[in-house]
């Protein structure tokens, strides 16, 4: 697991810099579950990933989400905050391990709660970002550990 420890800049869609999947206009475009309760956060970051050319599947809890991934297509990647009603994110993580058609699919975390690195290494989770979270190095991250797209 990394942690982005570089102090973060604001995450917004208009950004300069951005850096588009450049095999996505000719494949299948990889699907995120982001799953993240703040309402206004949720929809700027799904906006993000829209615009570098992924599709995109929200949740606002760990339940919605888990129902999410009963049906296809899996996703190749999930974004998961912590802090979530009903169930916490790795309450989340420890039931998707323990499913095995859903337990590949890699988890990068987002959180405004500091992780231990024992606890993500044991949940086997790719990378946490802070809150604010840094775009440049999140989309870098997203790109690095995606899953192949299985449609």
């Amino acid at each position: 697991m990394e942690q982005d420890g570089i102090p973060p800049t604001p995450l917004d869609s208009r950004q300069a810099g951005s850096t588009a999947i450049g095999s996505l206009a000719t494949a299948e475009r990889p699907l995120i579950l982001l799953v993240e309760d703040d309402f206004m956060l949720r929809g700027s970051l799904a906006a993000v990933l829209q615009s570098e050319g992924y599709r995109v599947e929200s949740a606002a809890n760990a339940l919605e989400a888990l129902t999410r991934l009963t049906r296809p297509p899996k996703p190749s990647l999930i974004l998961l905050d912590i802090m979530l009603p009903y169930m916490d994110g790795l309450e989340f993580r420890a039931v998707q391990r323990a499913a095995p058609e859903m337990a590949d699919i890699p988890v990068i975390v987002i959180t405004a709660v500091g992780l231990r690195p024992d606890v993500a290494v044991e949940l086997d989770l790719r990378q946490t970002f802070f809150k604010p979270l840094e775009r440049p190095r999140l989309l870098d991250a997203i790109r690095r550990h995606l899953a192949p797209c299985t449609g």
